[in-house]
């Protein structure tokens, strides 16, 4: 969410940033927001968009995430070419470490089978540990190196990496269930392309800066303020999705689209096919429409044994997978 490094300033007071780069990251909160926004109300379920297993949405979040890890990488490379300041690095990773804590600590009193460990911002801090080293690396090694993070989870990985403990690399065979997960493979490529791209950018040091159209400063100003804001949107938007389900009556059909999502989402983590969890989790949702599940948000002991019978009737194939529902969490 936040620079590598906050930007210098010249002698004269004139701060050195490119607005046209805080503008950009601007925007990005606001796209990220509207995607945490709608995880909360699907999480509430107020809503059936299928924001944890829909393609277009996996890739929104993607693409988001991949932006502001770009625009970091950026912004080192423009604070190295301009002398790398210990004292303001050494604040810049303190805050990262602080917010990134805040963040874990958080997210586990809320979500304990699924806090973030090791989300966004840790993976900036980590990025931004590795970018002293990353930076003096020739453009044409950099690439090799974004390559090669980019194909490396694709196409191996191992259960030695199975765990929380090594849940950062990305390498695991079962990856661990977190609410926002951005390991080092593949995510520190965007980074390092960044690293890259900003080196064009700093040579426009002296040069006149790219002006921002009419009426968009705000974005600058909501850039610069890019830590402040990842920390305090979602807490807001949460309370608020939470608020309005206790307004809103409960809609069945979002009720069980959300079920749906959660189950896929967590029978794929045990190995099945995008196929496998659908005709599984459509089979238990079906199993169980009639008996008035789906007309409550809250959960009841007595549909346990429901879910129960529904999950070990359509298992499929039955005994090759660990069963991935668990009835007390998503009724």
């Amino acid at each position: 969410m936040a620079d590598s490094l906050p930007q210098t300033e010249e002698a004269g007071g004139r701060s050195q940033r490119l607005p046209l780069i805080d503008a950009v990251r601007g925007a990005l909160l606001l796209a990220m927001a509207s995607y945490h926004f709608s995880w909360d109300l699907a999480n509430v379920r107020l809503v059936d968009w299928g924001v944890t297993i829909d393609p277009l949405w996996r890739a929104y979040a993607a693409a988001i995430a991949g932006s502001f890890l770009l625009l970091s990488g950026v912004s080192f490379r423009l604070a190295e070419h301009r002398g790398l300041d210990p004292v303001r690095y050494g604040l810049r990773l303190l805050r990262l470490a602080l917010a990134a804590a805040a963040v874990s600590i958080a997210t586990y009193f809320v979500f304990p089978d699924a806090w973030v460990f090791f989300g966004i911002l840790h993976m900036m801090l980590l990025a931004s540990l590795l970018a002293p080293l990353l930076v003096r690396l020739p453009n044409v090694l950099l690439v090799l190196l974004a390559a090669a993070a980019l194909l490396l989870p694709q196409v191996w990985r191992s259960p030695v990496f199975n765990g929380l403990g090594w849940g950062f690399l990305g390498l695991a065979e079962t990856p661990p269930v977190a609410n926002d997960l951005v390991p080092l493979f593949p995510w520190i490529a965007p980074y390092i392309v960044g690293l890259v791209a900003g080196g064009p950018l700093a040579h426009l040091d002296g040069k006149p800066r790219w002006s921002l159209p009419q009426g968009t400063h705000w974005l600058a100003w909501l850039g610069r303020h890019s830590l402040a804001f990842y920390l305090l949107h979602q807490p807001l938007l949460y309370g608020l999705a939470v608020g309005l389900a206790m307004l809103i009556p409960v809609n069945p059909a979002a009720q069980r689209a959300s079920f749906v999502a959660d189950c896929r989402m967590e029978y794929e983590r045990y190995g099945a096919t995008t196929d496998m969890s659908k005709r599984f989790c459509d089979c238990v949702a079906t199993s169980v429409d009639d008996t008035g599940i789906w007309e409550r948000r809250d959960s009841d002991l007595g549909f346990e044994p429901l879910l129960a019978t529904a999950v070990q009737a359509c298992q499929t194939p039955p005994g090759t997978l660990t069963d991935p529902v668990a009835p007390d969490d998503e009724n």
